[in-house]
């Protein structure tokens, strides 16, 4: 079946996590006519849980520009994986699927390959207000977490002087960072463990209070300007000559134009348009913990613990750590004790477990988020691969790949996001 009959372009968009939902409503912005494929969008009586969008840190974090593979990360990773604490873990059998993405990690973290990767990230930092705001301002209601900012916390000295460089790089790169003393954090939030030495504040870091009502709010702001849900599982593509066409459960849809949003099984799909984006799946965790009594005022973190402590209004979460493992394993009951555990250390006054949740990331071996055309069909476009960073990425992706989709020129450079773009360079 065509996806309309009105005259307008008319785009599929597979994929209705965050970035599919963000993505669909600017290019209805634009004029365009929308359908999106996804066999659980976040529509009313169908659940959203096991969407990536559904379990994760609630925050909108400008901070976050640099990359995993950092310098010096690849001598750590060996302890991370014997440590069954640690933040990273793997299964050991999946290391020939996972040998690509390792390789081009490897190379991304050499030092000389840093300074591109930061700056890319924060041009998109810098104008994340240009992507959600629209967005917001158009499906109202939405509700923003108390506090202003999030707060990384440092245990060492050494730990407070990496940080102090880091948060050098991230002023010259326009992202505000201030420093906080002991007693600064202490009077902020009593109900942390003095377990610290100081830490930052990034003020232009927020909390969406419901990333799933977000979501919901979306898909309804969607569904008002005519665009339609295909309830299925996007099975198939093929690039032909009176447009793209998505197999869909025994039929088709075929539009003029085709994003690919679908997160962690991006990967499988591109294989089908006959590109291969070097991607991976990160199994995310978060556990929630029920709060009668304000315990936070805002999220917090220790980097070397690899997860944020996040107040919602109907609880506290925790949520992160890296556990590689494709798409076909169940969750590690050990993660989630870890978090369990190491966030009760950092607020010991934190209630009884409430809730857990594992889901699938799209990962990317230099942390950049694949965001433009397809090398082998151009009106393919991908808009994946963001990791723990798509809430924050999620609006300005879906602005950039709305003006790609009309003609228009994004305000940022989208070269080092290219789907084609070279992983196993050495500068």
């Amino acid at each position: 079946m065509q996806t309309n009959n009105s005259g307008k372009l008319s785009v599929a968009v597979i994929g209705a996590g965050i970035v599919g939902l963000s993505t669909a409503l600017w290019l209805q912005k634009k004029g365009l006519d929308v359908v999106l494929v996804d066999p659980t969008p976040p529509l009313q009586g169908i659940s959203f849980r096991n969407a990536a969008s559904f379990g994760n840190a609630a925050t909108v974090a400008p901070s976050g520009i640099f990359p995993t593979a950092a310098p010096g990360i690849v001598s750590k990773v060996p302890g991370m994986l014997l440590r069954s604490d640690g933040p990273l873990t793997l299964y050991w059998r999946d290391l020939l699927d996972l040998a690509p993405w390792l390789a081009a990690f490897l190379t991304a973290s050499l030092r000389r390959r840093q300074n591109g990767t930061i700056s890319a990230l924060a041009s998109l930092m810098r104008v994340l207000e240009e992507g959600h705001a629209p967005l917001m301002e158009e499906v109202g209601g939405i509700r923003l977490g108390r506090g202003k900012g999030s707060i990384h916390l440092y245990r060492t000295e050494d730990e407070a002087q990496n940080a102090k460089k880091a948060n050098e790089r991230r002023r010259a790169e326009g992202i505000e960072a201030q420093y906080l003393s002991r007693d600064e954090i202490a009077a902020l939030e009593p109900n942390l463990a003095p377990d610290y030495i100081g830490g930052t504040i990034f003020p232009g870091c927020f909390v969406i209070d419901s990333p799933e009502a977000y979501c919901r709010s979306l898909a309804e702001a969607i569904h008002k300007r005519g665009g339609r849900f295909v309830t299925a599982k996007a099975e198939r593509i093929e690039s032909r000559s009176d447009g793209v066409r998505v197999h869909v459960g025994g039929q088709f849809i075929t539009a003029d134009r085709l994003v690919i949003s679908a997160g962690a099984w991006s990967r499988g799909l591109s294989r089908q348009v006959g590109d291969r984006l070097n991607m991976n799946t990160e199994r995310g965790y978060h556990v929630a913990f029920a709060h009668d009594a304000p315990l936070l005022t805002h999220p917090v973190m220790y980097p070397s613990y690899g997860f944020f402590l996040t107040p919602l209004s109907h609880q506290i979460r925790a949520a992160g750590t890296v556990d590689l493992g494709g798409l076909d394993k169940p969750a590690r009951q050990s993660r989630l004790n870890v978090l369990e555990k190491k966030a009760r250390q950092m607020v010991p006054a934190l209630g009884e477990r409430q809730d857990t949740w594992m889901g699938f990331r799209p990962s990317t071996p230099d942390s950049l988020p694949f965001i433009g055309r397809s090398p082998k069909d151009p009106r393919i476009i991908y808009a994946c691969g963001h990791g723990h960073l798509g809430l924050t990425l999620g609006g300005i992706t879906g602005k950039f790949v709305s003006e790609l989709m009309t003609g228009g020129k994004p305000s940022v450079d989208l070269s080092p996001f290219s789907p084609a773009r070279a992983m196993l360079r050495l500068n």
